[in-house]
This record gives structure tokens, sequence and C-alpha cells, in this order.
């Protein structure tokens, strides 16, 4: 009988030591493989970004200062002076004749009487001037309107001459210088106690003039008052009316 020389039992222990590294090497890859599937790479934390003096604004050195407030102007001193007083011939400008008559006569000029009506009513008559002019001595006869009176209140007249100075109403001579006279008689008017307002009533010399030697107002009397004009002779005439105050002017061309 052979004997079997083969160690069988030593084969199979060193089979059983390999598989058992060989299970050993697959299970630690086994880790390795699963450890590297959960692992997250983060990448490098992003540096916060620092501002060095160099790259921040600077203030402006010297900031531009803010307007100041004008002051504002003062106002101007009222004038203290006192108007120059008129004169007794002075009157309101529009009574100055317009440059250039030259003396000439105007067409309108007459001897003949002459008549214009008036609106309105409640004038009385306040102050009487004389004044020369060239070519013409001016009498105004000026007038004031009392509250009752409407706006557009105008005097009307009626003129003529005559060679006394006699009172309308009463007949009776006046006193007035001249050779001959002018009588005015101013339409429109009211009784003081009416209108409010005091009325002349009386005579006024004439003043610088060539032919108006005085000027005689009497009281109204029926919504009209006598204006006698004493005359040194008898020359052509014109009678208009001004607005503001009202007056009724006459003018005597020679």
């Amino acid at each position: 009988m052979v004997e079997n020389s083969s160690p069988a039992p030593a084969r199979r222990a060193g089979s059983r030591a390999a598989r058992a590294a060989a299970a050993g090497l697959a299970a630690a890859a086994l880790l390795l493989v699963a450890g590297c599937g959960d692992e997250v790479t983060a990448g490098p934390a992003s540096s916060p970004s620092v501002v060095t003096p160099s790259d921040a604004p600077s203030p402006s050195a010297s900031p531009s200062p803010a307007p100041s407030p004008s002051a504002p102007s003062p106002s101007p001193e009222p004038s203290t002076e006192p108007e120059p007083e008129p004169s007794a011939t002075d009157g309101p400008a529009d009574e100055t004749p317009a440059p250039g008559g030259g003396g000439e006569v105007p067409q309108e000029a007459t001897t003949e009487q002459q008549e214009s009506s008036g609106t309105g009513g409640a004038l009385s008559v306040v102050e009487v001037r004389t004044a020369r002019h060239e070519g013409f001595d001016r009498v105004v006869v000026e007038l004031a309107a009392g509250p009752d009176a409407p706006a557009d209140a105008a005097p009307g007249w009626f003129s003529r001459y005559t060679d006394e100075a006699v009172q309308e109403t009463s007949l009776e001579p006046l006193d007035v210088d001249g050779e001959v006279y002018l009588d005015l008689f101013v339409r429109g008017l009211g009784y003081p106690f009416d209108t409010g307002v005091e009325e002349l009533v009386g005579s006024t010399p004439g003043s610088g003039t060539s032919f108006v030697e005085e000027v005689y107002v009497g009281g109204v009397f029926e919504g009209q008052a006598q204006v006698v004009v004493g005359l040194s002779e008898e020359v052509p005439y014109t009678v208009s009316r001004l607005s503001d105050p009202p007056r009724v002017v006459v003018d005597l061309y020679g």
C-alpha cells in the first residue's frame, strides 16, 4: 500500500486564511468608498473685502458754506417836505391851456349868449379863480358835489352880456367893478342844507388879468347861482366844462 504524502489539511487551512484576508480587504474597500461618498468638498471661504484708506472717498477739505439770505432793502423814508401851497390863481393842471395858441381867438368865441344843459344836480359853488394866459383872461368857477349827487353830476350854464350888474331874483343893483358885465348862470345846483356843502357867496377881484376886474357870486336859487363877471370892455368869450372836480371855465379873448 502506497502512503499518501500530500498535506491536505494544511492546504485547506491556507485557503481559508486567504479567503478571510480577501474578505477583509473587500470590507475595507467598501468602508473607504462609503466614506468618500459622504464627504463634501468645501471650497475656500471668501475673504471679506477690505477698503483701504486710499479707496475710501475723502470729504472735501473746505465745504462750501450755505448761502446766507440777503437782508431786505430798507423801505424809503417818506418825504417830510411839505407840498407847496397853490396861489390864489393856481388851479388843477388841466386848467392850463395847451401851448401854441399864439393868442388867436378861436372860431367858437363870441359875444352872443351861450347855453349848455347839465346832468344830475346837488352841486355847490365853492371857489372862483382868475388868471391871465397868452391871449385871454380865464375865470374858473369850481363846484363840489354833495353826498347825494349822482356820480356823473355836471353843471350847465347860461351866459349873456349886460350893461348893468343886477341881481336876477330881486332886480337890485350889485356893486361890482367893471364897465360891462357878463352874467353867467351856473345850473344843476342844490341848497347847502340839501348838499351838505357850504356855498361861496361874495366877490373875488381879478388877479393879473387884462379885462376881468371883479367876479361876484350870488347864492343858489331854484337850482342855479348867478355869477357876474365885471369887465373893462366887451370881448369874445367861450364857456366850457371840466371835471374832477366839476368846473365851469370862461375864457375871454383879447
